[in-house]
């Protein structure tokens, strides 16, 4: 990511935090995050993100891989780059594909802003009344998000919300499909299906 800096990020409770992985000191922390964190940390452009919605607002922070000493909730362009202290995630790890950082929430919400500047392009509802779980994940220019009734939700990527089509899998489906070899891998209540082009 161009950083010299090799550090561990903790996202944990009311805590979050980067440690110099040969030490173990303390690079910088941020108090006031969610009491129980579940996303993974995500690092692009520079930038770790890192999202919590329990226990507090839905925030989520885009934090300098070189950012040092106490950060303040107040973004400051410098270390805590910038922040959104209402459109975060509970369950789901964000993930950023291009230029473009994306967040789906529990009610199917996706949000859509510029990764480096913290610009909001869109929010948008995949469907009503359906819970998602598992994180979305994208290749091919398509984002995928599967909501726990089992359909997989196929967006368009970029600036712009455009739903391309909806897979419907038949059974519950709470993770997180996987993209490997040119496969999407999906895993329902009692099933494994891998989708892939035939040559």
């Amino acid at each position: 990511i161009g950083s010299e800096r090799k550090q561990l990020v903790l996202n944990g409770w009311k805590h979050m935090g980067g440690y110099d992985l040969d030490t173990g000191k303390e690079l910088w922390k941020l108090e006031g995050s969610g009491d129980i964190p579940v996303p993974r940390p995500v690092i692009a452009h520079e930038l770790i993100f890192l999202t919590s919605a329990h226990g507090g607002p839905a925030r989520i922070y885009a934090i300098s891989v070189d950012a040092e000493g106490e950060l303040t909730l107040k973004p400051d362009g410098k270390n805590l780059v910038w922040s959104d202290r209402r459109f975060g995630a509970y369950m789901q790890s964000p993930f950023v594909y291009g230029d473009e950082l994306y967040v789906c929430r529990d009610n199917g919400v996706i949000t859509c802003w510029d990764a480096k500047t913290g610009t909001q392009h869109y929010r948008h509802r995949l469907s009503a009344g359906v819970g998602y779980s598992s994180s979305g994940v994208a290749a091919d220019d398509k984002l995928y998000y599967a909501s726990e009734e089992g359909d997989v939700h196929v967006v368009k990527a970029g600036k712009e919300y455009e739903l391309l089509h909806i897979n419907e899998m038949g059974e519950t489906c709470m993770a997180t499909p996987a993209i490997t070899g040119g496969l999407l891998l999906i895993r329902t209540r009692s099933q494994l299906v891998a989708i892939g082009s035939v040559n």
